[in-house]
């Protein structure tokens, strides 16, 4: 039970990405981090100390945490095949989440959740944090105001560096099917597929290709050369709602990219551009009154568009939901799309997305 109007939160995993999570929370008067869990040990009592939770919340069992009554809301930063597992926790003791991304490790798991939530819903967010960038929420205001007028196309890519065999990654979870479901498709596609669900609206079908550049890496615990069975690089394309034509491209093997994730919309009337690399900016090309032919500008995104992503879940939480906000159905149709996307690439034809 809420006290005070404070959330206590129970934060499952503790990785990397964790750290995000954990500033965010900070930066909310209305959460409060209370309850930890994670299998390694030290990282979980390093991260207790650093945060103040008691060493009786600490956790080892994410059903431990998940039932304990101080517990109010749990955030989910776990690895891909645990997605689902939390999730149904969650439904079972009524516990309001806010999961990452992709939402299961397959659309099989998808559907057995959403029988189960169908008959007892929860407060559920799903960790689609691109919506969040201000340059993707003025562009997302900007179109809905028709703006560039009926949209009729968009580019859409992520891309990343650190697979290239340049770097010489090891081999780690991310490169294990089992584990993680999909490579590049499910870690950046699931953001792409998103955006263009976030911007333009369903996807209707898909044409796909996938590929692994880099068939073995090296295993740093053995030094023996492991298998690496999940794609490198996925392209697609679609038609979405109204007819809309979609170009998708991930990899994570594009040398020089960091973090690009960027968007093109091109509609009747003009052409809107964002890059979350650049995400107080965006480039809009418009014909105004006093140009004869449009051109690109950049434009300075208004202060408004700023939102932190959970502050819509502590929204969720006490019943304010807002509008935009990822949410355990826009979980369940990426991860069909997801699906579509891998037969098609399987079977070399286009499939349809029902």
């Amino acid at each position: 039970m809420i006290k005070n109007g404070v959330i206590t939160v129970g934060l499952i995993g503790l990785g990397g990405m964790a750290n995000a999570h954990r500033r965010m929370i900070s930066e909310l008067e209305q959460l409060q981090l209370g309850a930890l869990c994670d299998v390694n040990e030290d990282l979980l009592n390093k991260i207790g100390e650093e945060e103040g939770v008691r060493a009786e919340k600490r956790f080892n069992d994410m059903e431990a945490l998940i039932a304990d009554p101080d517990v109010d809301v749990v955030i989910s930063i776990v690895p891909n095949h645990i997605h689902a597992k939390v999730l149904e926790l969650c439904i079972q003791y009524q516990k309001a989440i806010m999961a990452e991304k992709p939402f299961t490790l397959n659309f099989a798991e998808a559907e057995e959740l959403a029988a189960l939530y169908e008959k007892q819903p929860i407060p559920c967010m799903v960790g689609f944090s691109y919506r969040y960038i201000p340059s993707f929420r003025y562009a997302k205001q900007l179109i809905d105001e028709n703006k560039i007028g009926a949209v009729r196309h968009m580019d859409v890519r992520y891309l990343q560096s650190f697979g290239a065999p340049l770097f010489e990654v090891p081999y780690a979870w991310r490169f294990n099917k089992a584990v993680t479901g999909t490579g590049a498709l499910g870690d950046l596609g699931a953001h792409m597929i998103d955006s263009a669900r976030f911007f333009v609206g369903e996807f209707q079908s898909v044409s796909a290709l996938m590929e692994t550049f880099v068939q073995k890496r090296r295993d740093p615990n053995s030094g023996e050369m492991k298998e690496v069975d999940v794609d490198d690089y996925t392209c697609f394309q679609a038609v979405l709602e109204n007819n809309v034509i979609g170009n998708f491209v991930t990899t994570r093997n594009a040398v020089g990219s960091g973090n690009q994730h960027e968007v093109t919309i091109y509609g009747d009337y003009g052409t809107i551009h964002v890059n979350c690399e650049r995400p107080n900016e965006i480039d809009i090309c418009i014909k105004d009154e006093t140009d004869h032919k449009p051109v690109f500008k950049t434009n300075k995104v208004p202060e408004n568009y700023k939102r932190q992503q959970l502050q819509d879940f502590a929204d969720l939480v006490t019943n304010n939901p807002q509008e935009g906000m990822p949410t355990f159905n826009d979980g369940y149709q990426n991860q069909k799309v997801l699906e579509r996307i891998i037969q098609s690439a399987e079977t070399g034809q286009t499939v349809k997305v029902e």
